[in-house]
């Protein structure tokens, strides 16, 4: 199967232009553009589509390559493949088969996170409040407006955010389901951000409701706590959908 030019964004200047490129390509492959056993158009062409070096593109087929996506066949080319289990989790692997599933997945982070707030309100402490707090003046400085659209950085205080709060209700096992829903969203559904940030006025919304659920969390309001954060896993996916819909 062909990239189409309608396809592919062009990467303008910004950090980590091989990871950019590399999750537009996952997003082909998870909405079924590319399947495995297609072969990727030449560098020469791939780097006229991106609008990007070769050695950008590279570095971007390396970060494909290790995680399974696909593979080089000599001099015959590049080709998409499944990752194995041995470099994806199962749940992974059900996402990449049916996007539909991220909506399962935010079922999941709606009870687990509300949950893990919830508990925060019983337990943290003066100092893990201002850990917390640190956290959303991150956002701040960032630029509300900027926080979704900038993956490295953003994307580091978005889910900073949600693992500290795990971390404050002293439960291991919060904290080790936690840290998985982040590297399945992250890793195993990359374009979620990318899709959310289409959606005028998303980033500051969504950094609104890190200072609401905060703000709860300090005044020890658990059930307020708790639907801030239902509130937000909400939105989240009101707004991938209608994002989604636009195409």
């Amino acid at each position: 199967m062909e990239i189409k030019n309608n396809t592919i964004s062009r990467i303008e200047k910004a950090p980590k232009i091989p990871t950019l490129v590399a999750d537009q390509i996952v997003d082909l492959i998870s909405d079924g553009s590319l399947k495995p056993g297609d072969k990727l158009p030449s560098e020469q062409k791939m780097t006229k589509l991106f609008g990007i070096s070769r050695i950008s593109l590279r570095e971007a087929m390396k970060l494909l390559e290790a995680k399974g996506y696909i593979e080089s066949l000599d001099r015959r080319g590049k080709f998409i493949t499944i990752p194995d289990e041995n470099t994806r989790s199962p749940i992974e692997g059900l996402i990449a088969v049916d996007p539909e599933k991220i909506w399962d997945l935010l079922s999941v982070r709606r009870f687990l996170d509300s949950e893990a707030a919830f508990c925060a309100c019983r337990r943290a402490t003066k100092k893990d409040l201002a850990s917390l707090k640190k956290v959303c003046d991150k956002a701040v400085n960032l630029g509300v407006d900027d926080v979704l659209h900038n993956i490295k950085e953003g994307g580091k205080i978005y889910t900073d955010f949600f693992d500290l709060i795990a971390r404050l209700t002293r439960n291991s096992v919060f904290i080790y389901l936690r840290k998985s829903i982040n590297s399945i969203l992250i890793d195993a559904f990359p374009y979620s951000r990318k899709k959310l940030s289409l959606i005028e006025g998303s980033s500051r919304t969504i950094v609104e409701h890190l200072f609401s659920i905060h703000d709860a969390i300090r005044n020890k309001d658990a059930e307020a706590a708790k639907q801030c954060v239902i509130t937000h896993i909400d939105y989240i996916e009101k707004s991938l959908k209608k994002a989604l819909a636009k195409g």
